[in-house]
């Protein structure tokens, strides 16, 4: 049981009252916190936790955290967006530190891309695409004022920056120049003395891999006992981006042109050059002109013969890289360093870029999938990049990170983490223990939603705990599905009675929406009808400025109309009237075409699983309570969440997701809508559930 004095940061006399003038007790930021302090009490303890909209999670693990986080038992705190990091390193953490008279050092520890390299930015001062270059000048100013180095700091994009960042491949450590003025080393040195670390968890995995690679002793991260996993529910996600390969068909030729605007000053076999590039565009050829979004390599690669030749290509590829590998190395540097310094690092990013695309194109786990994608560059230029991706990283972290003995604990903590009452779904995901008797969570109860729910902790250390909301679901909020209309579809006419049904709705709320779509195609269709009607809101698009600009626009237009796709799912916060209606327009299954879906639906399938129930089912069920999770936000906030698919009560599993979303009242009838937002309080209570 937690301490007497832990409990009292929550209480109603403790510090977090006495700090906090809005602050109110709430028990289930208590056993969040409980939990944690649990977990930390032994180094192989794993703890998973829901902790509800409002819990204030936060607050419940770094209050632990920081009590018992030392410079000798570091720990770790992952975030998912740059922007939640930020967060807890300006604002949460501070705080936390100032109810301390001795608070524990704590540093923010960034991928290395994230910093400006001193060694490079002095070689590109040198260059010709540098001279006369506004941006370039300001970042020369910029880089004698910083302490950080960090880009996150210039109010501007640097196109140039992928030249200037630091990497590993131009990276000398001790032995360069500017090793102690380096930003990132700087860095690294703080992270060493610090106690606790904030950092992503895409540098997580990194530091993960490379230490389960053939080094053991390299990592990006110093030594830690314990991680706490904030927006835990995109772990297989960074995970699987960190133990795969990508590789971009932009990839060789921006290494040659840093070769040719450093050939002017050596000796460099410039035929070389295009015979690469030339071998590099015939490789990438078959894969730009793909004709898909995503695509799997064996379907533009159908053939075994057509294999064959790509990796043949890949073969002649790597030769010529590793014989200007070579060149590189004899060019003759003497008492130049900054050009021995880039000349070093064009040499390792040819060796990088010759063993990538070996195991990319060579490799026969049966547990990755290689696929491919399009995009466009700033300049709007097309390209393809190639992936290698786990099918499954449930394997590679069973060993990696959860094996045991272990020897680091961790909590994993999300308002979106269990799925029918659980965590078997997370627990088969990422390669944790079943449990040998699942937990069995009550139904959803009247608001607040205070459903909490403990198992006992498994033989293997491992704990869960679900709280819901503090928030008064029953009174603030209510779920609409119109039971009239048909099951999802994407023909014209169904995309014309959702667009009517959303009239309605948006007519009923004076506007205040968000929008949410599952594809681009059904976002596009509805705008075009919408915004032909006679409603006078303003219509915001996502795709037509950038999504913090939206958000920014959303926020001052008056009853505005956000249309967005997957990115406003979750991690949007707009609190108050402003956001008083989020319209779903179905059940968000993952798109069935996508070839990382596909290979591990396939995965399932193969080994006797049915992939609906096990993976597909479990996964929408976390992004419909991301999207319901957007309104509200506040214990002063209420609308309606509308989800325009009837088959929520028409199929036996539309009650599986019914059960998982907060306790709001339900109505199938629009007039309970337009009820729900008349001024009268004696009109609202009136709302009643069909």
């Amino acid at each position: 049981m937690m301490g007497t004095r832990m409990a009292g940061y929550f209480g109603t006399g403790g510090p977090l009252a006495r700090s906090l003038p809005s602050f109110a007790p709430r028990a289930q930021q208590v056993s969040v916190a409980q939990a944690v302090e649990e977990a930390l009490g032994q180094t192989e303890n794993v703890a998973l936790i829901e902790a509800g909209t409002g819990v204030g999670k936060t607050l419940a693990y770094l209050i632990p955290v920081l009590k018992r986080a030392r410079p000798d038992r570091k720990i770790i705190i992952s975030t998912h967006t740059l922007a939640l990091q930020a967060q807890l390193a300006e604002r949460d953490l501070p705080f936390v530190q100032s109810l301390s008279a001795l608070p524990p050092e704590a540093a923010v520890v960034k991928g290395r891309g994230n910093y400006l390299c001193l060694q490079d930015y002095d070689a590109a001062r040198a260059d010709l695409w540098t001279a006369g270059d506004p941006q370039f000048a300001q970042i020369g100013r910029w880089s004698q004022a910083t302490e950080t180095g960090d880009v996150n700091e210039l109010d501007f994009t640097y196109p140039g920056w992928g030249d200037i960042r630091a990497n590993p491949d131009t990276c000398k450590g001790q032995e360069c120049r500017f090793f102690d003025r380096c930003f990132y080393f700087r860095m690294r040195r703080a992270a060493q003395e610090a106690s606790v670390l904030l950092v992503n968890h895409a540098l997580f995995f990194s530091d993960l891999a490379l230490r389960k690679g053939t080094t053991p002793d390299a990592h990006l991260l110093p030594d830690y006992d314990f991680v706490v996993f904030d927006e835990a529910h995109h772990l297989e996600t960074a995970a699987a981006g960190a133990f795969g390969v990508a590789f971009s068909s932009a990839r060789l030729p921006a290494l040659l042109e840093k070769v040719r605007r450093t050939a002017r000053v050596l000796d460099i076999n410039t035929d070389r050059l295009k015979t690469i590039a030339q071998s590099a565009e015939s490789l990438f050829a078959p894969f730009q002109q793909a004709g898909r979004p995503e695509f799997f390599v064996h379907d533009v690669l159908p053939r075994e013969t057509d294999m064959e030749q790509s990796r043949g290509q890949v073969a002649v590829v790597g030769t010529l890289l590793d014989s200007l590998a070579l060149e590189l190395l004899k060019q003759d540097t003497q008492g130049q360093p900054a050009l021995k310094d880039r000349v070093d690092g064009l040499r390792r990013q040819c060796v990088r870029a010759k063993e990538e695309l070996s195991l990319l194109f060579g490799s026969d786990n049966p547990n990755f999938v290689r696929w491919g994608s399009l995009g466009r560059t700033q300049n709007r230029a097309p390209f393809a990049t190639l992936n290698w991706t786990p099918i499954s990283v449930a394997p590679i972290l069973a060993e990696a990170l959860w094996a045991q003995p272990r020897t680091i604990g961790a909590a994993l903590i999300s308002a979106t983490l269990a799925t029918d009452g659980g965590f078997g779904f997370l627990r088969e995901r990422l390669g944790l223990p079943a449990l040998a008797d699942p937990p069995t969570l009550p139904a959803p109860t009247l608001a607040p939603d205070t459903r909490a729910k403990k198992s006992q902790k498994t033989e293997s250390s491992i704990s869960e705990t679900i709280v819901g909301s503090p928030f008064d679901y029953e009174k603030n909020c209510l779920l609409y599905i119109p039971r009239a209309l048909p099951p999802p579809s994407d023909t014209p006419a169904y995309a014309a009675q959702a667009a009517e049904e959303m009239l309605s709705l948006l007519e009923a709320a004076g506007g205040g929406a968000f929008v949410l779509f599952t594809s681009h195609r059904a976002l596009n269709s509805a705008y075009e009808i919408l915004t032909q009607s006679d409603l006078p809101f303003a219509f915001l698009r996502q795709g037509e400025m950038p999504n913090s600009r939206l958000v920014q626009a959303f926020k001052q237009e008056q009853n505005a109309v956000l249309l967005g796709t997957q990115s406003f799912w979750e991690g949007v916060d707009v609190p108050g009237a402003g956001l008083r209606l989020v319209i779903i327009d179905r059940i968000p299954f993952a798109v069935p075409d996508s070839p990382l879906h596909k290979a591990r639906v396939d995965s399932i399938t193969q080994a006797g699983g049915d992939w609906f129930g096990e993976f597909a089912l479990p996964q929408a069920q976390l992004k419909l309570k991301q999207g319901f999770g957007r309104l509200i936000r506040t214990s002063e906030d209420r609308g309606v969440v509308a989800i325009l698919d009837t088959r929520l009560v028409r199929k036996t599993y539309g009650a599986r997701f019914l059960q998982g979303l907060p306790p709001a009242r339900r109505t199938f009838d629009i007039d309970d809508v337009r009820a729900f937002y008349v001024p009268d309080p004696q009109e609202k209570e009136a709302v009643t559930t069909r």
